[in-house]
């Protein structure tokens, strides 16, 4: 398990620290700017991570079963728990040709090819 927080990064990556804030203030997430897990402990921490079972997606404490929630991520974190976070768009399989050859660099007919393999607008990692 590793603990970090990287806020003292934001000053050293080319964007101005309000610009960055704004960017954050969009998403809806400006309650996480002001979290931080340096200063939870980290032996309670290492506890819980020894407590999840993945299965059943909740903690196993001496006491009983604990299950988080979104109302608990809520109240602990402040964040509003409205709608979706993220809504996404059907995507055609030229557009997603174009992405490939955008950000990934690769060649219109091996993103083509890929596509073809996937039949429609996917990629296989």
């Amino acid at each position: 398990m590793k603990l970090s927080s990287h806020g003292r990064k934001v000053h050293s990556l080319g964007r101005s620290v309000l610009a960055i804030e704004g960017l954050v203030v969009g998403t809806k997430l400006s309650p996480l700017i002001m979290c931080s897990v340096d200063t939870g402990d980290r032996g309670l921490l290492s506890s819980f991570v020894e407590w999840w079972h993945r299965e059943t997606s909740s903690f196993h404490l001496p006491v009983g079963e604990l299950t988080i929630t979104l109302d608990d991520v809520s109240s602990l974190l402040h964040l509003p728990m409205v709608g979706d976070l993220h809504a996404f768009q059907p995507l055609h399989v030229d557009d997603t040709v174009q992405m490939l050859v955008d950000l990934l660099m690769v060649s219109t007919e091996s993103a083509r090819a890929e596509t073809a393999q996937c039949r429609g607008p996917y990629v296989c990692l």
